[in-house]
């Protein structure tokens, strides 16, 4: 197993000073996809210099407050791939709503219109040149003894959102899309705040 990276229960430690960080890549792994009824059970968090810190949070409470102020850092920036997801169980299970936000999967459906395929695992081989397995992202992750393979794809799911984003980003920029991709991270929050309340982004459909 890689040595950077890091398992802690229920909360990032004190000791662990992330507030300097400029960039967090950040995933979230749950036993499924239905509000309310699936809970988040891991957050992992991936640094540039390749530093993983895996979180197994306590399903019974959710107290995690160091995690949470890192979270409500707004001078740090968390990259996620399609993050009305994991801003969705951040915000239900730990209330913390991380405000300075970069999505790959908007950035890349927004400049790379060329292509349909924008997985994390897409982008990875497109813009990486890597390929990685998603075979694990259906395991059990509310086991609390993660297997070697969970963990390194845990580390994974954050480890190469730098490269994506710096990449798409230029691609926005040459493209003069960047402001568009910039009004795009300030409607999510609102989303996330719909489907808590009940509602479907199709509320905006005709």
């Amino acid at each position: 197993m890689n040595n950077n990276i890091q398992i802690f229960d229920n909360d990032l430690p004190s000791e662990i000073d992330l507030s300097n960080e400029k960039v967090i890549g950040i995933d979230c792994e749950a036993l499924g996809l239905t509000l309310g009824r699936d809970p988040l059970t891991l957050v992992q968090l991936g640094l540039v210099s390749k530093k993983f810190y895996l979180i197994k949070l306590n399903r019974e409470t959710y107290k995690a407050p160091n995690l949470i102020k890192l979270l409500s850092n707004s001078s740090i920036e968390f990259i996620m791939h399609y993050s009305r997801q994991d801003l969705l169980w951040l915000k239900y299970h730990l209330k913390v709503e991380p405000i300075n936000i970069f999505d790959t999967k908007v950035a890349s459906k927004l400049v790379r219109t060329m292509s349909n395929m924008h997985g994390y695992k897409d982008l990875v081989k497109e813009l990486c040149g890597k390929d990685i397995s998603k075979k694990e992202q259906q395991s059990d992750w509310g086991n609390p003894n993660l297997s070697t393979k969970q963990i390194s794809y845990a580390a994974a799911d954050t480890e190469h959102l730098f490269e994506i984003k710096d990449k798409l980003t230029k691609m926005l920029i040459r493209e003069k899309r960047i402001e568009l991709f910039k009004k795009c991270m300030k409607v999510i929050p609102t989303m996330v705040d719909l489907e808590i309340s009940g509602f479907k982004p199709s509320i905006f459909e005709h």
